[in-house]
Formats: structure tokens, sequence, C-alpha cells
């Protein structure tokens, strides 16, 4: 598996610089966490001991993996995206030139690649990685990723640093709908979006932050997801509605882990993101 730069569409089992390629779970309870999405999602764990770094979990759906989860050294827990780079030392110097800030230091996770974390100007944390020859992520299936959103006060600023930094173009939607919320393509497949924060709904502890969708199987559907989430005790931010991504609700974790969840196989609504019917707030 290479990375590569982006052309009219990737090469098979290549990624494009920039593309999502790996999500971590950064949480106060690990092993709450680990509880939690095994019983959502049926996830099995393997543990990469480091005396140094503390232990690295890689979470797996049907023996492929799927997510990292590790302790938090400080803050609230939060899901991180990962973009995929040929080189993680010069793309930190390129985002270093456009006003990043590394949080994470570079390590070397086996089977996954060399990561490190960022602070961006859009002031919410992003991964880098660069995939190991062995890497491999599902997604596109029930409990795997399926979208990511970077949800954000300062959507230009946003906008300028990633797009220099990957080369994404963009399309806006949304403006019927009083959002901002804009899809970032690479070649001709869209990676992401970035969705600029209602508001009326920001307050002085609002943080920017990513919203990750995880399919829900679509033989229980997304209601029944949300149940079962409540059940393991996690809470319902936003309710199931339609939308273009499908059926889609906002959950937390029993950590306080704010993610998505979403049926694609139910027929597409309006181009609202679950992140404009959040409050944000705790």
């Amino acid at each position: 598996m290479r990375v590569v730069e982006p052309g009219s569409s990737p090469p098979r089992w290549e990624l494009y610089a920039g593309m999502p390629c790996w999500i971590e779970l950064v949480t106060t309870d690990p092993d709450r966490a680990c509880e939690f999405y095994a019983g959502l999602f049926g996830w099995t764990y393997e543990v990469h001991r480091d005396h140094r770094a503390g232990d690295h979990v890689i979470a797996f759906r049907e023996g492929f993996p799927v997510a990292s989860i590790r302790t938090a050294a400080h803050g609230p827990s939060e899901w991180r995206l990962f973009l995929a780079t040929a080189d993680a030392a010069t793309a930190v110097e390129q985002a270093e030139q456009h006003g990043a800030s590394v949080t994470v230091p570079s390590k070397h996770v086996a089977g996954v690649g060399t990561k490190v974390v960022l602070n961006g100007p859009s002031e919410a944390d992003f991964g880098l990685l660069q995939p190991e020859a062995s890497w491999q992520f599902d997604v596109g299936l029930p409990g795997t990723l399926m979208w990511a959103e970077l949800v954000t006060i300062k959507a230009q600023t946003a906008d300028l640093f990633f797009h220099g930094l990957f080369g994404y173009t963009a399309e806006q939607f949304g403006t019927e709908h009083k959002s901002d919320y804009s899809v970032w393509y690479l070649g001709d497949e869209s990676v992401l979006a970035r969705v600029s924060m209602v508001r009326d709904h920001i307050t002085t502890g609002t943080r920017p932050h990513w919203l990750l969708y995880l399919g829900a199987d679509p033989y229980l559907g997304t209601e029944e997801v949300v149940r079962q989430a409540i059940g393991l005790e996690g809470r319902v931010r936003v309710d199931p509605y339609d939308s273009q991504l499908g059926r889609v609700a906002v959950l937390r974790d029993p950590t306080g882990a704010r993610f998505a969840v979403v049926d694609q196989t139910q027929a597409p609504g309006d181009y609202g993101s679950a992140a404009n019917y959040d409050p944000y707030g705790d």
C-alpha cells in the first residue's frame, strides 16, 4: 500500500495523501469505552504495551482493524481523525508552516504506521498517519467509519489550512438551511466535510471537534442501535433523523466521547448535518 498524490481516482490498494485512514478514541476510561463499543459493534481488541507512552489498544471488527483507543493524558474523551501522508516528518513541517503545532509527538505503532497528532488553526486536533505497507483499515461497513466532519467555529481558517496542506477542492451545501457545510474532495473522491458551528449554539465552553460517523447495522436500523447504546450507558445527543447520508443519530459513549451512527441504506433526505442539530456543549 502506498500514499499517492491526488489524481482522477486512487489506484486500488493505494491512498491519496489527505484521505482519512485511521480513527482514534482518546478516552478518560479505556476499559469502559472498550466494553461499550464491543457491546454496540462487536469490536474485539489487541493491546500494544508501551511503558513510556502507555498502552495502545487496536479495535477489530470481524478480524479487520477499525480504530485505536488510548488513555487521555488530559482533557475530555473525544474521537480523532487521522489523514494519510507518504512522509510524516515532511507533512509535519508543512503543517507547522501553515500554523499547526504538534500536540502528541510522532510514534510508530506496529501494523498501523507512524502517527503524530497536531492542533491546527481551526483549533481541533487532527492526526497524520504514514501507514505501514501492511496497513489495513476497514471502512464503509457496520461498526466502521462511514464519514467524518470537522465541526469548527473557524470555518474559513479550517478551509485555508487543510486545502493548503492537502490540496482539497470543495463544494458548498446548505445555503437553504442556513448552514455552512463544505464537502472536501481529492480528485473525484469526496473525503470528508467541514461544518461551521451554528452561532446560536456557541457558548464559552464550545470546542471545535471531529464528528465521526460509524455504520449502523441495517438489519437493526439506527433506532435499535440507539436503544442498545442507551442500554450500554451511552447518551443521545441528537435523536434519529433523515439526512443525505442516511438515517443518523448522535450519541455520547459512557466516557463522554461524541460520535454519530448512520444507516446508509435509508433513503437520502436533505443535506442537514448532525453537527448542525447538536447543541455542542456538554
